[in-house]
């Protein structure tokens, strides 16, 4: 029995669509629409650039997909394309008088497709974490002072264990991002 499309390891999936799964291309969407709608909305372009750049990105992956050399790098060549779709949509509404001056594009840095890129790589590291490291990490680090009093009680863990269970966690966080991610800063 095969593990459902979800469960499935980029690889894993990217095999299944280019053997012509409908339900590996809809869990790809699936994992990856967040990421790809993000990039046009952090450059500001209207809601219907943003879908335009949203549709044109997976038309692009269906076509090229095959080409990709290695399925653990489709983060990256998802940023990479959704980057440059935005670019070309935005130039051309402006070739068209589509964005008013003030709502120009607000042009990434460089190394913007980088920093998406990582906070991708962790997002995908935090999901593969058993529920309580995961939910422990996010509670402590979503808040600039977080309140161990309110996390003990939301995640019934004793205070006491918080600090050394979110160092546990922290280490497993740090391995599956190396082991992941070779390359990511650990």
């Amino acid at each position: 029995m095969s593990k459902p499309e979800s469960e499935m390891s980029d690889p894993e999936l990217v095999a299944a669509c280019l053997e012509g799964s409908d339900a590996a291309w809809a869990a790809l969407v699936d994992r990856y629409s967040r990421l790809v709608y993000s990039i046009p909305a952090r450059h500001r372009l209207p809601e219907d650039l943003r879908d335009d750049v949203f549709q044109s990105v997976w038309t692009i992956t269906v076509r090229h997909l095959a080409g990709l050399r290695d399925a653990r790098s489709l983060p990256a060549w998802l940023i990479r394309t959704t980057q440059r779709e935005t670019w070309r949509v935005a130039r051309a509404a402006r070739n068209t008088r589509e964005l008013a001056e003030a709502d120009q594009p607000a042009w990434a840095d460089p190394d913007e497709a980088d920093l998406l890129e990582a906070r991708q790589h962790l997002r995908e590291a935090l999901d593969s974490m058993d529920e309580r490291c995961r939910r422990l990490l996010l509670a402590v680090f979503r808040e600039q002072r977080p309140d161990y009093q309110i996390i003990s009680e939301q995640l019934g863990i004793p205070r006491g264990s918080i600090g050394p269970t979110r160092g546990r966690c922290l280490n497993k966080l740090r391995t599956l991002m190396n082991n992941r991610y070779p390359s990511s800063p650990g």
